[in-house]
């Protein structure tokens, strides 16, 4: 594959990851469970992890799918960015357990979903 086109792949796949977190996020907003708590970003963090450690696996020797699905969805679907303003969101309002719970939590779940994603394939 030309060098050219993993930057369309990656373009294509980062548009598709970012609508998907979008439309999680507004169906997850509707439910006051979720509002306690960043919820969403936290599950979508460690869904994405999952699949990239799946991902990982499944296209190791296929650079174009690792491109669009890999760097492009995963990439545009998780939320490190978002992930790092609700923590501060969190700080600022005095929320201090919740916050570094959503920190360690997030990390860590992080982890066991890109080793199980890993692991299913291996």
């Amino acid at each position: 594959m030309p060098d050219w086109k993993y930057p369309l792949l990656v373009f294509v796949g980062g548009g598709a990851g970012a609508t998907l977190r979008y439309w999680v996020n507004t169906r997850l907003a509707e439910y006051d469970w979720a509002k306690q708590f960043p919820w969403a970003t936290f599950g979508i963090n460690v869904v994405g992890s999952f699949a990239l450690g799946v991902l990982v696996v499944a296209c190791h020797n296929r650079p174009g799918w690792r491109a669009l699905l890999g760097v492009g969805v995963c990439g545009g679907f998780t939320t490190f960015s978002t992930f790092s303003v609700e923590t501060l969101g969190l700080i600022e309002d005095q929320r201090y357990a919740a916050a570094s719970g959503y920190v360690l939590g997030s990390v860590l779940a992080g982890l066991v979903g890109a080793w199980a994603g890993m692991r299913l394939l291996r």
